[in-house]
This record gives structure tokens, C-alpha cells and sequence, in this order.
């Protein structure tokens, strides 16, 4: 445990014997699906013990908790509307319907957390707090590489290894899989995303980090420069985006040309 310790941290400092060893290994594929599991359950497990803790509430309390915030919502609106314009005799009734229907769905919710259970509440409250947790790195980055999930490392990853290949990347895909993986080391930072201010400056220098020794693996594990291995990592991005926009223009020109013709006829 120690020896893989050291191998991410010389990962992470970007210490190219790191990544060759990594490369190297047989079962370097393993050892990459295993750094983003450990890594997105870690990052997780602020998120899994306040849902545990929340499974310990009376429905009553939750429900009380949601009102406060709905209120504090409603009291930002009222001089929003004012701004907008509306006259005050119209924002009561709207504010008034908003609040029946919060109520409504509160009282669903009340109603349905009632409802007999095969297990006790905590029981089964802490069991789906922990199969949220264990879900963790099978979940979707909103952005290629901004998080340790397996669902980036291996989509996004297949269209790298392409790209690296047909610029004459030697790389196995058990090599370039195992090393890339050390992307997600950084994220650890992520951990503290519930932090105002501090998580979201942290995730950031995160992305970056990751983004940048995903370019050294990409490299090492295909043996050529680094600023072919970021070309490698930026290339379908730039393939999706061109093909995005042939897209637009095709519809819009076909959308022109349709046009024209209605006006001709």
C-alpha cells in the first residue's frame, strides 16, 4: 500500500518513472480502474455521511427544514417581481399559488413517508445513503475530465487512444487506461466541494491538475512529446465542436432554403 502511495504521488508531481512503471505493469488497467474508485468514493463520503446522518431525522423535521427554505426563496421574489415591474395587487396571487403548491408536495411527501415499510425508516434510508456512495465513480462528469468517474476515463479515453494512434502513439490500451487514470489523484481536492468559496477554487485547481497529467500520461504511455499528448486530449473536443457546428449551419441552411422555396411557391 505504501509503494502505491508513493506511485501516485510521483503521479501527481509528474515524475515520468511514476508513469512508466504504471505503463509497465500487467495488470495497469486494474490498477487505473482502481485509483477512480478509491478516489470518487473518498470525494464521496462527505456527501454519504450527511445523508446518513439526515436518515436519522423525523420526516417532520426535513419537511420543517424545506419550508424555512422555501420561505427564504419566496421573501428574495417579492422585491424581485417589484423590479420587474409587476404590480404589487398581482404578485400576491402568485405568490399565494406558489405556496399552495410547496404545500401540496409537502404534504404528499408527508404522506408517502408514512407509508409502511419492509425495513424500519433508518434502516432503509442508510442503505440507499450507501448505495448513492458506492454509485459514486459510476456516475457522469458534466465536462470531460472535471471528476473521477469511470464513465469519462473510459468514453472520453477511447477517442484519445485514436487520436493518439493515428499520430503514431505506440501505447496499449492496458498502458494508456492505467496511466491516464492518474487524473483523478488530484481530485481528491474535491473532497472539500462543500466548502463555500474554498471547494469551488479547489475543484477548479483540480481540473487543471488532472488535465495536465492526463496530457503527461497520455505521452509517456504513447511514447511521444507532451505537446502531442495534449493534442491527443484536445483533438475530439475540437472534432465534436467543428462537427457541432457543420450541424447548425446544415439545418439553418436547409431551414433558408426551405423558407425560400415556401415564398416561391
Amino acid at each position: 500500500m505504501g509503494a502505491w502511495i508513493r506511485t501516485l504521488w510521483d503521479a501527481a508531481l509528474f515524475r515520468t518513472e511514476a508513469y512508466e512503471r504504471l505503463r509497465d505493469r500487467r495488470d495497469a488497467f486494474m490498477q487505473g480502474f482502481f485509483v477512480i474508485v478509491v478516489v470518487a468514493l473518498l470525494v464521496g463520503l462527505p456527501g454519504f455521511v450527511t445523508q446518513l446522518a439526515r436518515s436519522f431525522r423525523p420526516p417532520e423535521a426535513e419537511i420543517a427544514d424545506a419550508r424555512s427554505g422555501f420561505q427564504a426563496v419566496m421573501d428574495g421574489i417579492a422585491p424581485f417581481l417589484g423590479q420587474m415591474g409587476l404590480p404589487a395587487e398581482a404578485q400576491g396571487p402568485i405568490l399565494e399559488q406558489a405556496k399552495a403548491n410547496f404545500e401540496s408536495v409537502a404534504t404528499m411527501i408527508a404522506e408517502i413517508e408514512a407509508l409502511p415499510a419492509v425495513l424500519p425508516r433508518p434502516v432503509g434510508k442508510t442503505l440507499t445513503a450507501f448505495g448513492a456512495w458506492v454509485s459514486q465513480p459510476f456516475g457522469a462528469a458534466g465536462f470531460p475530465l472535471s471528476a473521477a468517474v469511470l464513465a469519462t476515463w473510459l468514453g472520453y479515453g477511447i477517442w484519445v487512444m485514436l487520436a493518439a494512434k493515428l499520430m503514431g502513439g505506440r501505447g496499449t490500451l492496458t498502458g494508456f487506461f492505467g496511466t491516464t487514470a492518474l487524473f483523478a489523484v488530484p481530485h481528491v481536492l474535491d473532497f472539500f466541494r462543500w466548502v463555500p468559496y474554498v471547494g469551488a477554487f479547489l475543484g477548479f485547481v483540480a481540473f487543471i491538475w488532472g488535465l495536465a497529467i492526463y496530457v503527461k500520461a497520455t505521452a509517456v504511455s504513447h511514447q511521444f512529446r507532451p505537446a502531442l499528448g495534449f493534442l491527443a486530449l484536445v483533438l475530439p473536443v475540437i472534432v465534436v465542436a467543428l462537427l457541432s457546428i457543420l450541424l447548425i449551419f446544415g439545418v439553418g441552411a436547409v431551414a433558408l432554403i426551405a423558407g425560400l422555396a415556401g415564398q416561391g411557391s
